[in-house]
């Protein structure tokens, strides 16, 4: 008995360790999710810093979030379900919660780069319309990247000639 025991803990061990790489991975869209809302917050945050200064872009961020609130909730959608599979269901809504004030945090320390002035720029350019994922994902690349939380992609199998 306790030789089968010892070998359906071990079969289970092995399987939890080869389950944990690909929950701890990020798909490609997941990674696109994550660099939008990476932008977002930083342009929240930095919204609300910069409001007081000569670069005050508050109203061209809201009109941004007014235009684009479907992408950016189902951005949001995106990262919670990749938390609901790795994670389960009702560790969902704390985690993406989490992933959200991490980044809010890290832009509230004042990060200054892009400054101000670059943001406004930014936020006004985005402003001017709706865009899609994809657009809003190139531009968030350009800007903040993927955040620490996400860097980790899941490798691309290649098929190859036997």
């Amino acid at each position: 008995m306790k030789k089968i025991t010892g070998s359906i803990a071990s079969a289970l061990l092995g399987l939890s360790l080869t389950a944990t790489p690909a929950q701890a991975c990020w798909t490609n869209a997941e990674q696109d999710a994550a660099r939008i809302a990476n932008m977002n917050q930083m342009l929240m945050v930095s919204a609300l810093r910069c409001r007081f200064g000569k670069d005050n872009f508050l109203s061209d961020y809201n009109r941004f979030v007014r235009n684009n609130n479907d992408v950016l909730a189902s951005q949001h959608a995106i990262i919670k379900a990749r938390y609901a599979r790795t994670m389960g269901q009702k560790a969902a809504f704390a985690e993406l919660d989490r992933f959200m004030i991490a980044l809010a945090n890290y832009y509230g320390g004042g990060h200054g780069d892009p400054d101000c002035g670059k943001l406004e720029k930014l936020s006004g350019e985005l402003s001017n319309g709706r865009q899609d994922a994809k657009a809003l994902a190139t531009i968030a690349d350009e800007v903040v990247g993927v955040p620490r939380q996400a860097a980790q992609a899941c490798s691309v199998t290649i098929a190859s000639r036997r």
